[in-house]
């Protein structure tokens, strides 16, 4: 692997940091509990602060705002969805990061960046990877019940593994010469 694919890698990587806090402000100022308003707010808030980070960690290849707002309301929406078909226990963890993930995917796939491979790929790597990231979240304790609109540190950081592996496996390929 090149040092620029190292480089970016670990910078996507560093982005696991940023869920529990995005998750605890986005609780701090609305329970999701409370119905779909405040469950859509608290996975905003969440989704502002993890978009954020993501940004930063994609090298600024988008725009902030787009892709903040994007990524904000994809995890608003797609945790309403899960609070609306009744997705809240622990048991309900793969659902939960399938379809979170899924609306997180969307959203940042109708933005176009060279960073982020085409929505084919990204939507479902970004569902996959959230469905694995709660299950390793709930496996350690944390209680889906509580109304956390994103994983925790451990399915955070399995979540952006996974992710990373992907955006790599693309940025590698960009990177090699074409055969004429």
């Amino acid at each position: 692997m090149s040092g620029v694919l190292i480089r970016d890698y670990a910078k996507w990587l560093a982005v696991f940091l940023v869920y529990p806090i995005g998750g605890f402000l986005g609780r701090l100022i609305a329970n999701p509990a409370d119905g779909f308003v405040f469950a859509f707010i608290a996975a905003a808030v969440a989704g502002a602060i993890i978009g954020l980070a993501q940004w930063l960690a994609l090298g600024r290849h988008v725009s902030v705002m787009p892709w903040v707002g994007a990524t904000a309301l994809g995890l608003g929406a797609s945790f309403v969805i899960v609070q609306a078909i009744g997705a809240t226990s622990s048991t309900a963890a793969p659902v939960i990061g399938l379809v979170t993930g899924l609306g997180v995917g969307i959203a940042q796939s109708l933005l176009r960046s060279d960073r982020i491979p085409m929505a084919a790929i990204w939507i479902p790597t970004m569902g996959i990877a959230w469905a694995i990231a709660w299950v390793v979240t709930t496996s350690i304790g944390v209680q889906a019940e509580a109304g956390w609109p994103v994983v925790g540190l451990s399915g955070s950081l399995t979540a952006q593994v996974l992710t990373g592996v992907v955006l790599v496996a693309i940025g590698r390929r960009r990177v090699q010469p074409a055969f004429a």
